[in-house]
C-alpha cells in the first residue's frame, strides 16, 4: 500500500482514507472492501499503530484509524458513517438494502460485528490477553486503554463472542433456506463484507496468501480461541467465498 503522510494528505485533497499502516486493521479493511467493490478512488493515509500520532490528532481531532476526510474536508470516524458514505459515492453495487426490514436487520448485525463490545472489540481484548496483556508492551497498553481492557472484560468476552457468531450463523442458515448465500437478501451487502473481513482476520485467520498479516498478530488471534470453538463451518465458508469472489487479494496494508 502506498501511503501519504499526514502533511501530504492535508495538501492533497479528495477522498482520504486513514488506515493502520502495516497491519490489517479490520475496520479499515472493511472500508477498503466497500470502496473496492464500488470502484471508489481514494488516497490512503498512514496512521502508525500503537503510537500517539500527534499530527493525525491535530488534523482530525482524534488519533485512531480508520477515519475518512471527505472531498469537502469533513472528518468521519464511525463505521456506520463509512457505510452510508460508500453508498452515497457510488450507487452500484448497492450495499444497503432498500427494504426497511432488511436494512434494520443488516445494521443491527453490523453493530454486533463492528460496534462497541461487538465481535471486533471483543476479539481485540482476547488477542491482547493472549499477547501478555497491557503490561507486555507500551503499544498494547494504548490498545488496552482504548478497548477498556480488564480481567473481567476478558473473562466475559468468550460468551459474548460465541453468542455473536451463533447469531450470524443463524442468519446465514435462514438465508440458505431461502436459497441465498448472502446474509441479507439475494445480493452482496455491506454485512457480507464486514463479516468476511472480521472473521477472516480475527476469528479464524485466512492463509497468508490472502492475508499476509504480521506473525505476532496472526499468532494472537489463533491462540485466543475462547468463544470461537463452536462456530459453524458455514461462517468460514462464507468468509472464504467473499474473499475469493469480491475482494482484491492478497490484502495490501
Amino acid at each position: 500500500m502506498n501511503y501519504l503522510s499526514i502533511p501530504e494528505a492535508r495538501q492533497r485533497g479528495g477522498l482520504r482514507l486513514i488506515l493502520c499502516a502495516g497491519t490489517p486493521g479490520v475496520w479499515g479493511e472493511a472500508v477498503k472492501a466497500m470502496f473496492h467493490v464500488k470502484n471508489i478512488p481514494y488516497s490512503a493515509v498512514a496512521m502508525q499503530p500503537g503510537q500517539e500520532n500527534p499530527a493525525l490528532q491535530e488534523w482530525t481531532a482524534q488519533s485512531s484509524a480508520p477515519a475518512i476526510v471527505t472531498t469537502d474536508d469533513r472528518v468521519l470516524t464511525h463505521w456506520e458513517q463509512f457505510v452510508w458514505l460508500a453508498e452515497q459515492l457510488s450507487e452500484r453495487p448497492r450495499l444497503i438494502p432498500d427494504s426497511v426490514t432488511e436494512r434494520s436487520t443488516m445494521f443491527g448485525l453490523l453493530r454486533e460485528i463492528a460496534g462497541i463490545d461487538g465481535l471486533g472489540w471483543l476479539r481485540r481484548l482476547q488477542s491482547l490477553h493472549a499477547s501478555g496483556g497491557p503490561a507486555a508492551a507500551e503499544p498494547l497498553q494504548r490498545l488496552a486503554d482504548k478497548y477498556g481492557y480488564s480481567e473481567q472484560a476478558v473473562a466475559a468476552a468468550a460468551a459474548k463472542v460465541g453468542a455473536i457468531l451463533a447469531l450470524l450463523a443463524k442468519q446465514l442458515h435462514a438465508q440458505s433456506q431461502l436459497g441465498s448465500g448472502y446474509y441479507i437478501g439475494s445480493e452482496l451487502s455491506a454485512l457480507d463484507l464486514y463479516a468476511a473481513v472480521f472473521i477472516g482476520v480475527m476469528v479464524r485467520p485466512l492463509p497468508a496468501a490472502l492475508i499476509p498479516m504480521p506473525d505476532g498478530m496472526r499468532w494472537a488471534f489463533e491462540q485466543a480461541k475462547e468463544g470461537t470453538e463452536q462456530a459453524p463451518d458455514s461462517l468460514f465458508e462464507h468468509c472464504q467465498r467473499i474473499f475469493t469472489q469480491y475482494l482484491h487479494t492478497p490484502l495490501d496494508f
